[in-house]
C-alpha cells in the first residue's frame, strides 16, 4: 500500500496492514491548497519507482481525497508507459470533469463564444443553469414556440445576419473594430 498523505497513516490502518501482511509505504505529501500542486517531482519519481517494483505488487495507492495526488502519480506512471500527454491528462482530468456539477449563473449578455451569444437551451444535461435575466429564457421560449431558429455564423460572429452589441465589444477587444467600415 502506498500512502501519499501529509501525516503518517493512522494506527488502525497500520494494524490492519500488519494483520493482513500488507506492506505500507508512506511518502509524505503536503495537503492541497487551492490551485497548488502538493506533489513535488521527487515524490512523483519515488512513487513511480515504488509502483513498478515487482516486490510491491499488487499495490493500492491512496492520498487524502483519492484524486489529486493519486491521479498525478498515475498520470506520471502513464507517461512512463509511453502514453501521450493528452491521454495521461485525459485520464486524470476525466474524473474531475465527470464530477463537475453545480449551478452556473448565466449573465444577461452572453459572450459570443458561449452558444453563439444566445441561449440555445434552457437546460444542461449535468449542470444547473441560473439565468440572471429571466427575459433571456422568455425570449428563448418565445422563439422556440414560434419555431424560429437562431442562425449563428461562428466564422464571422454574426447572429441572424447582424452583430449584437456583445459581439461588437468582443470584436473591438480583438482589434477588429473596423469591421463595419
Amino acid at each position: 500500500m502506498l500512502s501519499l498523505i501529509p501525516d503518517p497513516p493512522v494506527r488502525e490502518l497500520l494494524e490492519f496492514c500488519q494483520s493482513q501482511n500488507i506492506r505500507n509505504i508512506h511518502l509524505q505529501v503536503g495537503k492541497k491548497k487551492d490551485n497548488d500542486v502538493s506533489l513535488i517531482y521527487s515524490k512523483a519519481i519515488q512513487s513511480v519507482q515504488i509502483i513498478i517494483d515487482p516486490s510491491n505488487l499488487p499495490i493500492f495507492i491512496h492520498c487524502l481525497d483519492g484524486a489529486n495526488v493519486t491521479g498525478l502519480v498515475v498520470a506520471c506512471l502513464r507517461k512512463l508507459q509511453m502514453w501521450s500527454i493528452p491521454s495521461c491528462m485525459g485520464e486524470f482530468l476525466s474524473e474531475f470533469i465527470e464530477k463537475f456539477s453545480g449551478e452556473i449563473e448565466i449573465p444577461s449578455m452572453i459572450p459570443h463564444w458561449l452558444w453563439g451569444g444566445h441561449v440555445t437551451s434552457n437546460k444542461h444535461p449535468t449542470l444547473k443553469l441560473k439565468f440572471l435575466d429571466p427575459r433571456v429564457i422568455e425570449q428563448f421560449e418565445q422563439k422556440k414556440k414560434n419555431g424560429k431558429s437562431i442562425e449563428v455564423d461562428n466564422k464571422d460572429k454574426r447572429v441572424n445576419g447582424e452583430y449584437d452589441s456583445m459581439t461588437l465589444q468582443a470584436l473591438a477587444l480583438e482589434g477588429l473594430d473596423d469591421i463595419n467600415d
